[in-house]
């Protein structure tokens, strides 16, 4: 892995289009910590439409997607200037993710810690509208005191498959079940938390997934596949590593399935269920959720 620091000139990304400005409650900015990521080498990186952005030129040699990674070392003395910045008002209308491009929990973070500095500044500031933290790391439980103090803050999960052997005949990633156990550690913490199947992988059977999910603890489920969710109606996909090793790669019925599966069986739960684009920005104001009935 190539890692080289970087002091970056700002750290909050306005959202004017695209994935995350779009409705029904847009964010307003993205925050990446890093960029490029560690788990670009296990399964995620072969589908994932960050390696086709155009900032993603930095590494030497050519480096492959997922083979060398930036720090952005002032991300969290950034983030607090910028907070510090903003009017009470302005603050309250903060929508963040964090982040679409990267994992915030990827292995770096072990040793930067720069998510956890973004975290202790964002419990400096109470009013925000909302804060997504969106990884596949059960490193992310080393920080779940951290996100209590945050009553606005989500942790999402990214949990593609409830099959095991075929992630792991792909390029593997974080083990499934310490995804599982990280998801029910936040809402026994009583954090907000959403589990993302995005993309949504071939899994087992619908109904045993769906049921593991509806019972998974987590208040949103958002259902998404590479076609609708690679941000050029699978165009990226078509090119990508996954499609040349996986022949279905375009065939969305299954995620349509769990999909309606999960909307039948959420009537009488506190459960919301998203689809794509619409689910990912369809959280409300982070501190005052309540779930909507689907």
């Amino acid at each position: 892995m190539e890692t080289t620091q970087k002091e970056a000139r700002s750290i909050l990304t306005a959202q004017h289009k695209g994935f995350l400005a779009s409705g029904p409650f847009p964010f307003t900015h993205a925050l990446s910590a890093y960029t490029g990521c560690g788990f670009g080498q296990t399964t995620c990186g072969m589908y994932c439409y960050a390696q086709y952005l155009p900032q993603w030129s930095f590494g030497s040699n050519g480096a492959a997607w997922g083979e060398a990674v930036q720090v952005k070392i002032n991300a969290a003395e950034l983030l607090d200037a910028a907070l510090r910045r903003m009017k009470a008002e302005t603050r309250q209308k903060l929508r963040i993710f964090m982040s679409s491009t990267t994992d915030p929990y990827q292995p770096l973070e072990h040793k930067y810690q720069v998510t956890r500095q973004c975290l202790e500044v964002f419990a400096r500031y109470p009013d925000l509208n909302l804060l997504v933290v969106q990884t596949r790391s059960p490193l992310a439980e080393r920080d779940l005191a951290l996100f209590c103090q945050l009553p606005y803050a989500w942790l999402s999960v990214t949990i593609e498959t409830d099959d095991t052997s075929y992630l792991k005949s792909l390029k593997g990633g974080p083990p499934l079940e310490k995804r599982w156990q990280l998801v029910k550690a936040a809402r026994e913490a009583g954090i907000h938390t959403q589990i993302t199947v995005s993309p949504c992988l071939p899994y087992t059977n619908f109904e045993n997934f769906g049921q593991r999910l509806l019972h998974s603890g987590a208040q949103r489920i958002v259902v998404d596949t590479v076609v609708d969710g690679d941000g050029s109606g699978g165009t990226r996909t078509a090119r990508s590593p996954f499609a040349r090793q996986e022949p279905t790669w375009a065939a969305t019925t299954p995620a349509h399935q769990l999909y309606k599966y999960l909307l039948a069986q959420s009537t009488a739960q506190e459960i919301e269920i998203g689809w794509s684009t619409a689910g990912f920005c369809g959280i409300r104001q982070g501190a005052e959720w309540q779930p909507l009935h689907t």
